[in-house]
Order: C-alpha cells, then structure tokens, then sequence
C-alpha cells in the first residue's frame, strides 16, 4: 500500500478519483522550479470500539495520509519544522485523505491497510482491558518459525529533470529540479486509550455510526 500511494503521488498510474491530480501535476501548476523532498504515510485519525446489541465486538476507525516536507541537516534529511499548507506533497495528502473511503473500494492495497488497522485497534482493546481469551485462541494454528528479516526497507521515489536552454547569445544554461518522497506506515494508534467500547444499535450501524465522543466512553447500561 506504501508503496503504491508513492507511485500514486508522483503519478505512475492514473489517480484512483477523477479529479484528484499528482504532486508533480500540482507542482506543474504551481509554474515553480524549486526543489523538494517531503515524505508521507498512512495514519490512523480516528479510532474507537463499538459493541453491537449481540455483544460483537466492532473496530471503527477513519484513516488518512500525512506529510512532511523535509530539509537537509547535519545527520542527513530531517523534517522542516513548520511544513507549508500549499506544499504539493501537502495538498496531495489532503486530497487523498478526502476520499479515502472511496480509494479503498478502489484499490485493495489500501483496502487491506485498512484492515490491517482495525486488526491492530482490535488487539490493542483486548490488551488494555486485559482480556481473558483462553488458550483455545492460542492453539489455533501451528506455530511456525520466522521466515524473513524483520528490518523494514524504507521505500521512496525520487525524480530528477534537467532544463537546458540555449540564449540567443550562444550562452547555455541549464536548470536543475529535484523532487524526492518518502515515507511509509505509522498507523500511530498507542497515542489512542480505547479503554471500555461505546454501545451501538447494531453490528452494522456500529461501523457507519458516529465516532464515539471520547475514546474512554463508558458503555451505557438499561
């Protein structure tokens, strides 16, 4: 999924919502030759777990895709300390955040992310409320050895364009432009406290539903 949404930005494939444009489109647009790196990831927003009238368990969450513009300091690249609103890898966040529903009917990467999400959110209330599963949920499958490294490659794309152009005098210059992206998935969920799960109406309204108003809502009796 990261590393789709990486080719996505700099336009490799068509975008998954007619209208939405590259951060090189809007770069283009912008008329400006400067150079850049930024970096971006998917990030969990929202997060809360709701029960059904069954008792069901439910993870509800709203995703999005942050970004970073980045500078070059003493231990190589490190994030600007203030990143600005009109930043085409900014504006191309935005943009894919707004539709992010949306994008994941589209594209199943994205679609499985966010499944991966809701698994993450899922076990992490079943550890602060410190559930008792039995072993029976532990000797479901056989258990294996690891079977790869666990160090994560950081995956990035980066473009570089050479402008040359020829005066009426015969003098040549050239322009140089650089673009790099980085990034990858910091879904950022130990920042939430889900605590007791808010009550819902029912198993499939619980996912449409309004977020609850606070993560540490306390579930409703009578």
């Amino acid at each position: 999924a990261d590393y789709h949404l990486k080719e996505l930005s700099f336009g490799a494939y068509d975008q998954p919502v007619l209208g939405m444009r590259s951060c090189l489109e809007i770069t283009a647009n912008q008329d400006s030759e400067e150079t850049w790196t930024a970096r971006e990831w998917f990030v969990v927003r929202k997060a809360s777990v709701h029960t059904s009238e069954d008792n069901v368990l439910v993870p509800a969450l709203q995703m999005g895709v942050e970004a970073r513009e980045q500078i070059f300091g003493p231990h190589g690249q490190e994030d600007a300390h203030i990143t600005r609103p009109d930043h085409p890898l900014v504006q191309y966040a935005e943009n894919f955040t707004h539709y992010f529903d949306l994008i994941t009917e589209r594209k199943s990467v994205v679609f499985q992310l966010r499944e991966v999400a809701k698994a993450s959110i899922l076990a992490k209330y079943l550890l602060e409320c410190g559930a008792d599963l039995g072993e029976a949920w532990f000797n479901m499958g056989e258990e294996s050895g690891p079977v790869c490294c666990l160090e994560v490659p950081q995956l990035w794309n980066e473009q570089a364009r050479t402008h040359i152009e020829v005066q009426r005098d015969g003098q040549i210059t050239n322009f140089d432009n650089f673009h790099g992206l980085y990034g990858g998935v910091d879904f950022g969920i130990n920042r939430f406290r889900l605590g007791t799960p808010s009550s819902s109406v029912a198993a499939g309204r619980a996912v449409l539903g309004r977020p609850a108003s606070s993560l540490m809502a306390s579930r409703s009796t009578g």
